[in-house]
């Protein structure tokens, strides 16, 4: 399946990134950390990340992550994940990700801990 990304700007100025498919190396990740950093340094840098779509990531998907959790701290913004299947969770798990990385149950839960400041 491949990796698909979607990208929302809402009317709070938080940008929604709806991913789908296989979250694996290739190009589409690229762009998609590419258009991460380009927003953290534009400071629309509060962006949430729709994963409930996901299937399987690999580790060069959580590098990517990690990155983006990273361009948008380093410019005073905020990043949210959101939702992931069961599969995800636990490879969010065993590789410790999930301690770092703040993770809402759903997008709107996401969003709405964007909108407030959380």
């Amino acid at each position: 399946m491949l990796f698909e990304v979607a990208r929302t700007a809402l009317d709070s100025g938080i940008t929604v990134f709806s991913l789908s498919g296989n979250m694996t190396v290739g190009s589409q990740l690229q762009q998609f950390e590419a258009s991460v950093r380009e927003l953290a340094k534009s400071k629309q840098n509060r962006i949430a990340i729709d994963m409930s779509r996901i299937s399987y990531l690999d580790s060069s998907a959580i590098g990517s992550l990690v990155a983006c959790h990273g361009a948008a701290r380093d410019a005073g913004g905020q990043r949210r994940l959101a939702g992931g299947a069961p599969r995800v969770a636990t490879i969010f798990t065993l590789t410790g990700v999930d301690k770092l990385l703040t993770i809402a149950p759903t997008k709107d839960d996401a969003v709405s801990a964007l909108s407030a400041g959380a």
